[in-house]
C-alpha cells in the first residue's frame, strides 16, 4: 500500500468548545482528551499505519505555523492551508488535486482532526480492508453502529452487501429523536463518522459529474503545483468555489458508496459534555481538570486551563463550568451543545475580543 495516503481535514474554529477554543486557537488545537492537542491525537494514531510523509493535513491559512509546530513528526510541506474556507468538498478536491499531482495511483483517507477511536489496531483494520474497496473505484465511508437515539449525527443506511462490504443505500440527515429511536430500533442505521477513503481519480471523476465547477477550479490549481505560480492561482481560483459539503455536494449522488462496518470505539467529540465522558469520574460523577473544591456537586464537568485559579461549586448538579483567563463558561449540561447562541450573542455586543 505504498500509494495509500491519510489527508486529516483541520478546518473550523469548533465554537462549541468555547472559552478555549478562539478564532487563535481552533478545537483541533486543544488538548481535550489527554496532554496531546487532538490533532497530534489523530495523527500518533495513523503514524503505525502511515509513515509521515504519507499524512498530510488541510487546515486555514491562519493555522498553518500553529499546526506545522505542533505535529513536528511530519515534514512541514505536508501541511497544505487553503486561502479560505470552502467547506470540505473544495478541501477533499484541494487533496485530490495534490496528491494525484504528486502520485497519479494515489488512494487516500479523508479524516477529520478531532476524533476519539479506540483501539487503533481495529481502526487500522478497517483502513485496510476501506483501501482495498476503493482499488475497484468504490468511495468508501466508514459506519458506526449507533449506541443512542442521538440527534446530532448523520445517519448511512445500509443497503445490500457488496463483497465484504455494504453499499450505501442512502445518506440522512440528523434525524428529531423518534427518526433516531426508529433508525435504532431498525438495526440498518449507522452513524455517519464523516470518514471516507478513495483514490484521487475516482473522487475527482465523482466531483467532474455532480460539481463540474468546482472540477474546473481545481484543475487550473493542480496545472500550477511546483510552479512559482501556485500561490496566486490557488489564492484566485479556490476562491470562485460555492461552499458545500462533501456529503451534500458528491456523496449523496455518487454511484457506487460502499460502507465498511466499524467494529472500533467512535466520538466525534464535539461539545464539553463529550469531552466529560472520556474523562474519569469521581463518586459524586463528576469530571474535573482543575484546582476545584466541589461540595455537594454532583454530575458536573469542571475544567481551567489555568492550575493556580480555584473553582470552587457548591450545590451544583448537572453543570459545565469552563474557566480561562479573560472568559468563564457556566451552563447546564443539557444546553452545553447550544453555545453557537451564546457566540453570537456575544458578538452582538461587540465583544469580539473574546472570541
Amino acid at each position: 500500500m505504498s500509494s495509500f495516503y491519510a489527508v486529516i481535514l483541520a478546518g473550523g474554529s469548533g465554537t462549541r468548545f468555547w472559552p478555549m477554543s478562539r478564532a487563535s486557537l481552533p478545537k483541533q488545537l486543544l488538548p481535550l482528551l489527554g496532554p496531546e492537542t487532538m490533532i497530534r491525537r489523530t495523527v500518533t494514531r495513523l503514524l503505525p499505519q502511515f509513515p509521515p510523509e504519507r499524512v498530510f493535513v488541510i487546515c486555514g491559512r491562519p493555522y498553518r505555523d500553529l499546526i506545522q509546530r505542533d505535529l513536528d513528526m511530519l515534514p512541514p510541506q505536508n501541511v497544505i492551508d487553503e486561502p479560505q474556507g470552502r467547506d470540505t468538498a473544495a478541501a477533499v478536491g484541494l487533496a485530490a488535486v495534490t496528491l494525484q499531482w504528486k502520485d497519479p495511483g494515489a488512494t487516500f483517507a479523508m479524516l477529520p482532526a478531532d476524533h476519539h477511536i479506540a483501539p487503533a489496531e481495529r481502526f487500522h483494520h478497517a483502513l485496510r480492508a476501506a483501501y482495498e474497496a476503493a482499488q475497484t473505484n468504490a468511495l468508501v465511508t466508514f459506519g458506526i453502529r449507533p449506541t443512542r437515539p442521538a440527534t446530532g449525527y448523520g445517519y448511512l443506511e445500509r443497503g445490500e452487501r457488496d463483497g465484504s462490504l455494504f453499499r450505501v443505500k442512502r445518506f440522512c440527515e440528523k434525524p428529531d429523536e423518534t427518526r433516531a429511536r426508529a433508525f435504532v430500533a431498525g438495526g440498518r442505521h449507522y452513524w455517519n463518522s464523516g470518514m471516507f477513503v478513495w483514490r484521487a481519480d475516482a473522487i475527482l471523476a465523482e466531483i467532474r459529474r455532480s460539481l463540474p465547477g468546482h472540477h474546473e477550479e481545481l484543475l487550473a490549481i493542480q496545472a500550477a503545483l511546483g510552479t512559482s505560480r501556485l500561490p496566486d492561482i490557488l489564492a484566485e481560483r479556490y476562491a470562485r468555489i460555492p461552499k458545500i459539503s462533501i456529503d451534500y455536494g458528491v456523496m449523496e449522488k455518487a454511484q457506487r458508496v460502499v460502507m465498511v462496518e466499524a467494529d472500533f470505539e467512535w466520538d466525534d467529540v464535539g461539545s464539553w459534555i463529550a469531552v466529560a465522558d472520556h474523562r474519569e469520574k469521581d463518586a459524586d460523577g463528576n469530571a474535573v481538570d482543575a484546582l476545584s473544591v466541589p461540595i455537594d456537586t454532583r454530575d458536573s464537568f469542571v475544567v481551567s486551563s489555568d492550575d493556580r485559579h480555584l473553582i470552587a461549586t457548591l450545590g451544583l448538579e448537572g453543570v459545565v463550568v469552563v474557566h480561562t483567563r479573560d472568559a468563564t463558561l457556566v451552563c447546564p449540561k443539557e444546553r452545553a451543545e447550544d453555545l453557537k447562541k451564546l457566540i453570537e450573542a456575544i458578538r452582538a455586543k461587540g465583544l469580539e475580543k473574546y472570541l
